[in-house]
C-alpha cells in the first residue's frame, strides 16, 4: 500500500531562524576542521574535491531539516552514499522554541510593508508574482518546494587556506523559482575570528548578522540585524567602470574576451560563487559572469534570493530566466550573467553585443 504524503505549510520566519542557526553550527563544524589541519580531500572529479566538511555539514543539514521539516525535500551537493555512515554534528532538540523565533513573522511583514512601493516601482517591473508576491510572504507548502544546499562552497579556496572565500549555501525554491536565501561565511576578511551570515528574500529583504564560535544561544537570538538598503535601479553613467568578480584560480581566455569587451572594467578577484554573489549583494562588485556550464543549482539558489532581494538581475548565457526544477536531468546552470540592477546587466549585455550571443551557442549540458 502505498502511502500519500501529506504536505505542511511551514513558517517563512521560523524556516529563516532555523536555517541561519544551522548554517553558523555548520560554520563551526567547518572551522574546527580547518583547526584539526585534517583538510585531505576526496576528488570527486577534475578541480573538484570534498572533505570531512563537506559532508559532515551535508549530512547534519539534512538530518535537522528532516526531523523538522520531514516531507521538505532537500537536494544537496554531496551524495547519500557519501554521507551515509556520517554523523549529525548538531542534535535536533537544540533547535529549540527560541532558536525558531529569533525573526518573527510580524517582523518580516512590517518589512515587507516598508519594501512594497520599491517592490512595486522596481522588482514588479521584472519580477513575476510566483517570485516576489504582492501578499504577506508568510508561510510556504512543502509540496512545491525545495532546500538546495551547498554544504562548503568554495572548497579549493578552503584546503587553500583562502578562508574568507568559503559559504555554507542553504536556498529554497518554490515552483522552481529562488525564493529564501542564507549565506554563512564562518571566517571575515577581516578577522578570522568572526563570521557572517546574509539571509533574506524579495518581499522582505537582505540582512546581516555577525557571529564568533564562543556565543551563546541567547547571545545569537539577541543580535541585531544589519539590512541593507536595496540598490537604486538607475542607468549606469557612460564610460562607467563596471567591478566584475573574478575567480582566483578560474581564469580562463574567454572570460578575458569577455572582459576586455566590457571595458572600462575592474577586475576584482575573489574565490567562491556563493562568496562572489554576497560581494555583488552587498555592493562590493556590479556583476558575477561566469562564462560557462559548471555552476549547479545549490550554488546559486540561495545567493540568488539574496541578489534579487537587493534588485539585482541575473539570467543563464542564453539569458533566459534562472530556474530550479528539481526533475532536471543534472542540476547545472547554463552560464550565468549575474548584475545588480537590470540598467547594469543591459550595459553589460550592450557592451558584449555578439560575444554574449556567440558564447551562447557554445553552451552544452
Amino acid at each position: 500500500m502505498i502511502r500519500k504524503v501529506v504536505h505542511q505549510d511551514i513558517n517563512v520566519a521560523e524556516f529563516i531562524s532555523v536555517c541561519v542557526f544551522l548554517s553558523e553550527e555548520c560554520g563551526k563544524i567547518i572551522r574546527r576542521v580547518e583547526e584539526s589541519g585534517d583538510l585531505k580531500t576526496i576528488s570527486k572529479g577534475a578541480d573538484n574535491p570534498v572533505t570531512i566538511a563537506d559532508i559532515t555539514v551535508q549530512k547534519t543539514l539534512e538530518v535537522n531539516l528532516k526531523h523538522i521539516y520531514p516531507t521538505l525535500q532537500v537536494q544537496g551537493e554531496e551524495s547519500a552514499e557519501s554521507i551515509a555512515n556520517v554523523d549529525s554534528a548538531v542534535d535536533p532538540s537544540s533547535i529549540t522554541a527560541q532558536v525558531r523565533n529569533f525573526i518573527t513573522t510580524d517582523m518580516l511583514n512590517q518589512k515587507h510593508d516598508q519594501r512594497r512601493e520599491w517592490i512595486s516601482n522596481v522588482l514588479r517591473e521584472y519580477y513575476t508574482e510566483d517570485e516576489v508576491s504582492s501578499d504577506h510572504f508568510s508561510t510556504f507548502n512543502t509540496e512545491d518546494a525545495v532546500v538546495w544546499i551547498d554544504p562548503l562552497d568554495g572548497t579549493n579556496d578552503f584546503v587553500k587556506g583562502n578562508l574568507s572565500a568559503v559559504t555554507v549555501l542553504i536556498g529554497l525554491s518554490i515552483k522552481d523559482k529562488s525564493r529564501i536565501g542564507i549565506v554563512h561565511n564562518p571566517f571575515s576578511e577581516q578577522d578570522r575570528e568572526v563570521g557572517k551570515t546574509i539571509f533574506g528574500t524579495a518581499e522582505h529583504g537582505v540582512y546581516k548578522v555577525v557571529s564568533d564560535k564562543n556565543m551563546s544561544v541567547d547571545e545569537l537570538v539577541s543580535r541585531e540585524l544589519e539590512y541593507f538598503e536595496p540598490f537604486d535601479n538607475t542607468e549606469p553613467e557612460e564610460g562607467h567602470q563596471i567591478r566584475v568578480a573574478a575567480s582566483l584560480t578560474h581564469f580562463s581566455a574567454q572570460m578575458k574576451e569577455i572582459l576586455e569587451t566590457l571595458d572600462p572594467v575592474e577586475i576584482v578577484r575573489m574565490g567562491g560563487a556563493g562568496n562572489k554573489c554576497c560581494n555583488l549583494a552587498q555592493g562590493n562588485v556590479d556583476a558575477y559572469i561566469h562564462p560557462s556550464p559548471g555552476l549547479m543549482y545549490w550554488d546559486l539558489c540561495g545567493p540568488e534570493s539574496l541578489v534579487k532581494g537587493m534588485g539585482g538581475w541575473a539570467t543563464n548565457l542564453l539569458q533566459e530566466r534562472l530556474t530550479y526544477p528539481v526533475n532536471a536531468p543534472n542540476h547545472k546552470l547554463k552560464g550565468l550573467v549575474l548584475a545588480k540592477n537590470p540598467p547594469m546587466y543591459a550595459t553589460i549585455k550592450s557592451r558584449m553585443g555578439a560575444l554574449l550571443t556567440n558564447i551562447a551557442k557554445t553552451v552544452k549540458l
